[in-house]
C-alpha cells in the first residue's frame, strides 16, 4: 500500500505539471461538472461518492470513497458564431475555428481511518477560448474588426484536501487549490498589436464541504468556495485600460456556494439535486464585461439494472450570465456584443452515461453532454450597433477509470 501511495502521488505531480486542460466553459466559465459519474447526471454530485474524484466538487465526499485512484480523459466540441452583419452592414458571418479540446482529470483518496481521510485531485480551472478567422482587407478590417482574433484562457488546479468524520453520518472537508493559468490574444477585438499578449499567473484558494446522511437513503450536502486569489494579468490590464477599465485585472473563479441532496428511489435508483450560485459580478473583469451572477440548476438519476452496470441521466440549466442588454465597458458596449470573442453563453445541458464493474473495486464510467444552440443579440450601445447575434452549442463525451484499494 505504501509503494501504491507513493506511485500515485507521482502520477498527480506529473499530471500537475505536463497537463495543460483547455477551455471547458458549460456554466459560464466553469464545467458542468467534475468526474465522469457526475457528468453523466447533467454535473449534479455535491451528495453522491461515486468515485474518487467526487472531492472535485465536495471534499468532504472523500471520508465514502475509500482508498482510490481515478484517472478521466473527456474531449469537448463548442461551435460559435457570431454574426456581425449589422455591424458591417451586410452579411457577416464567422465561425470559430478553435472547436476541438482534451481535458484530463486525476485523482486518488486515502482512508486513513473511520474519522480521517485525505487525497489529492487535478482538475480544469475552467476557461474561454475562440479563433475567428477574420478576413482582413475590406469593409470589416475599415471598422477595425479585421484579421483574426483569438482569445485562450486555460488552467490546472491542483487540490490536496483532508476530510474528517465527525460520525458514520456526517462529515465535513477542506480542499487548498492550488491553480495556473494561462492567458494568450491575437488582434483582440481588431487592435492589431495593441490586443496581442500572453500572462500565466499563479492563484490560491479554499473549498469547503459537507455532507449528512440524514436518514437512509437520504443524504445532503453543501460547499463554499470563496473568490480565488491571482496575481493580475498586466497586459491584459494595461489593455482594458483603453477602454476605461481601473478594477482588479485577475481573471479568477468567483465566490460560490451550493447545497445538494441524494434520494435513493428504491434500492436500484438513486435521484440527484444541487443547485448553485457564481457570483460573476464579484470578478472585476467580468463585472467590466456585464455578466450577471448566475444560478446553476442540476438534476440527475443512476439506474443500477444489476451488479455491474450504472445507467445515468442528467440535465443541467443556468441562465447564461451574458445576455443582450446587459451594459458593458462603462455603458459603451452592450454585453451580448462586447463578450463574441468568450461567449460563456451555454443554458441547458442534457448528458447520458453509463458504469461497468469491471472487477470488485475497478468501474469505468463514461459520460455524454449535449448544450443545444444558444443565441444572445445585442441591443444598441454608444459602441455597437443592435442586431449583433452571437451562438454557441457544444458536445462533449468522456471516459475515466476508478479503481480500488
Amino acid at each position: 500500500m505504501k509503494m501504491q501511495r507513493k506511485n500515485v502521488a507521482l502520477a498527480i505531480a506529473i499530471a500537475a505539471a505536463v497537463a495543460s486542460p483547455s477551455a471547458f466553459a458549460t456554466n459560464g466559465i466553469l464545467q458542468a461538472g467534475n468526474g465522469m459519474v457526475a457528468h453523466g447526471m447533467g454535473g449534479a454530485g455535491l451528495a453522491n461518492a461515486g468515485e474518487a474524484s467526487a472531492g472535485m466538487d465536495n471534499p468532504a465526499l472523500i471520508n465514502d470513497t475509500g482508498t482510490a485512484v481515478n484517472v478521466a480523459w473527456s474531449y469537448f466540441s463548442p461551435l460559435r458564431e457570431a454574426d456581425l452583419s449589422a455591424l458591417v452592414g451586410g452579411p457577416f458571418v464567422v465561425t470559430s475555428d478553435a472547436r476541438e479540446y482534451a481535458i484530463p482529470q486525476v485523482a486518488f483518496t486515502v482512508k486513513g481511518n473511520d474519522l480521517i481521510s485525505w487525497g489529492m485531485q487535478a482538475y480544469a480551472l475552467g476557461g474561454m477560448n475562440t479563433d475567428y478567422p477574420f478576413p482582413g482587407a475590406g469593409s470589416v478590417s475599415s471598422l477595425g474588426v479585421g484579421g483574426a482574433q483569438t482569445v485562450n484562457l486555460q488552467g490546472l488546479i491542483v487540490a490536496p484536501q483532508i476530510s474528517f468524520a465527525f460520525t458514520k453520518n456526517i462529515s465535513v472537508g477542506v480542499s487548498a487549490l492550488i491553480a495556473k493559468e494561462t492567458l494568450r490574444t491575437r488582434n483582440l477585438f481588431g487592435t492589431g498589436d495593441v490586443g496581442t499578449g500572453e500572462d500565466q499567473e499563479t492563484g490560491f484558494g479554499l473549498k469547503l464541504g459537507a455532507n449528512w446522511k440524514l436518514l437512509d437513503g437520504v443524504a445532503l450536502a453543501a460547499v463554499y468556495q470563496p473568490k480565488m486569489s491571482f496575481g493580475e494579468m498586466d497586459f491584459f490590464k494595461n489593455f482594458l485600460g483603453g477602454f476605461g477599465f481601473s478594477g482588479d485585472a485577475q481573471l479568477t473563479l468567483p465566490d460560490q456556494f451550493g447545497i445538494g441532496g441524494k434520494f435513493a428511489a428504491g434500492k436500484n435508483m438513486d435521484i440527484l439535486l444541487d443547485v448553485l450560485y457564481y457570483k460573476w459580478s464579484g470578478v472585476d473583469v467580468f463585472e467590466f464585461f456585464g455578466w450577471d451572477d448566475q444560478w446553476v440548476y442540476k438534476v440527475g438519476a443512476e439506474f443500477r439494472p444489476g451488479d455491474a452496470w450504472a445507467l445515468r441521466v442528467g440535465y443541467n440549466y443556468g441562465k447564461s450570465p451574458i445576455q443582450g442588454g446587459n451594459k458593458a465597458v462603462n455603458g459603451m458596449m452592450d454585453a451580448a456584443f462586447a463578450n463574441y470573442v468568450f461567449p460563456a453563453i451555454s443554458e441547458q445541458h442534457v448528458t447520458l452515461g453509463v458504469g461497468y464493474k469491471l472487477a470488485k473495486n475497478t468501474t469505468v464510467n463514461g459520460y455524454f453532454l449535449y448544450s443545444p444552440e444558444k443565441t444572445v443579440e445585442s441591443q444598441a450601445a454608444p459602441g455597437n450597433p443592435a442586431g449583433v447575434k452571437v451562438s454557441m452549442s457544444q458536445s462533449a463525451f468522456g471516459i475515466g477509470l476508478n479503481v480500488g484499494f
